[in-house]
């Protein structure tokens, strides 16, 4: 049987070990991918060694999205064929239940019908050459216009992992072109992705957070579209609504406020400063990670009819659909959106990878691990 090399994390705490065994084999409804580049999110030390207490089904090859080239597929495919380029999603769904939900390699869900998920067949990640996905997990790109015409690299290409959260969220609250969304904090990674993606869905876009530098920088590389205005948010949120409403106010108000707090940030002051500046019929959408209880202003959210949701994630069409915006060029990645910062690392200098990715701070840089 051939064999290949993964990271396998036996605890959580201790150093993941460079490990040599079976390569994966498809059985039907999965595929094979050889993986090339797999974007390591900021906070995955915290996972490793249990500062984020994630369900993890131990041991494992940990990993995060990725992108491939299909290596073997089940006897049941159809669309894909070895040899194709593929944007790698690790967010698996029970195929009897897709409201059962772990993101592979990262988190296990933490109930008993997700953890049965990641206990059996999707434990192993793509920390490794190649990984087992569900066919449906796997989306072919074009690699021709991707790779040739534009020419991004695997690098650029995994920044895609970046904006398909944001995507998501926007989708399920249907932005329209023309409408006016505010994103806080703006100037984190996927808060930095949002201002991308909702610039190239044709949104104006109020960028807001506490860095006058990042801010900065998003206008430079945004400012040529003239939808996009920055606003410097403060610890006061009394000011930070009138700050808010400032911008807005001449529009009547923001269409859509997109959040995605922290862990670390305390209270939703944020929500509270944003539907002071929302019109009638607005939507919030929040996307965060933030896990304490939250408290809101409820008459004015009645009174203006406005509509409040949490969005974990995406669905399978968001992600079809964003592949397609990046193939037309309308989102710009790499350089080209203010990733001037790609640092890639093998396998074996994954301490490295993990350390470098847990301190890069706001948008413009990322790690890659190259398998």
């Amino acid at each position: 049987m051939a064999s290949h090399k993964s990271l396998v994390l036996h605890a959580k705490g201790q150093p993941m070990s460079l490990e040599t065994g079976p390569r994966p084999t498809p059985k039907a409804g999965e595929a094979v991918v050889r993986i090339l580049g797999v974007d390591i999110v900021p906070y995955m030390s915290e996972v490793l060694d249990g500062r984020r207490p994630y369900p993890l089904s131990l041991p494992m090859t940990p990993g995060n999205t990725a992108i491939g080239r299909v290596h073997e597929v089940g006897p049941d495919a159809v669309l894909l064929k070895p040899g194709q380029l593929v944007f790698c999603d690790i967010t698996i769904r029970g195929r009897d239940n897709p409201c059962v939900t772990i993101l592979y390699g990262v988190h296990g869900g933490g109930y008993p019908a997700a953890q049965q998920l990641m206990d059996g067949e999707w434990r192993n990640g793509t920390y490794a050459e190649f990984a087992r996905f569900p066919l449906e997990n796997l989306y072919p790109m074009n690699e021709d216009q991707l790779l040739g015409k534009i020419g991004y690299t695997i690098s650029d290409l995994c920044v895609i992992s970046h904006c398909l959260v944001p995507f998501g969220g926007l989708c399920e609250v249907g932005l329209k072109s023309g409408e006016i969304v505010v994103v806080a904090p703006a100037t984190g990674r996927y808060g930095g992705a949002a201002v991308a993606v909702a610039l190239a869905m044709g949104a104006t876009v109020v960028a807001a957070g506490r860095n006058a530098e990042a801010l900065q920088s998003l206008q430079h590389i945004h400012g040529s579209t003239g939808r996009l205005m920055t606003v410097k948010l403060s610890e006061n949120s009394v000011q930070n609504t009138k700050l808010l409403q400032s911008v807005t106010a001449p529009s009547g108000g923001a269409d859509v406020f997109l959040d995605f707090s922290p862990p670390a940030a305390k209270g939703m002051s944020l929500l509270t400063s944003a539907v002071g500046a929302m019109r009638p019929f607005g939507r919030c959408l929040i996307m965060g990670g933030v896990s304490e209880n939250i408290s809101v202003p409820y008459l004015e959210i009645m009174v203006k009819n406005l509509r409040l949701q949490g969005r974990f994630m995406y669905s399978r069409d968001h992600a079809l659909q964003l592949i397609r915006i990046v193939e037309s060029g309308l989102l710009p990645l790499g350089t080209r959106v203010g990733i001037h910062h790609s640092h890639e690392f093998a396998l074996a200098s994954f301490n490295e990878a993990l350390e470098v990715a847990a301190n890069l701070k706001g948008w413009g840089s990322h790690v890659v691990l190259t398998p």
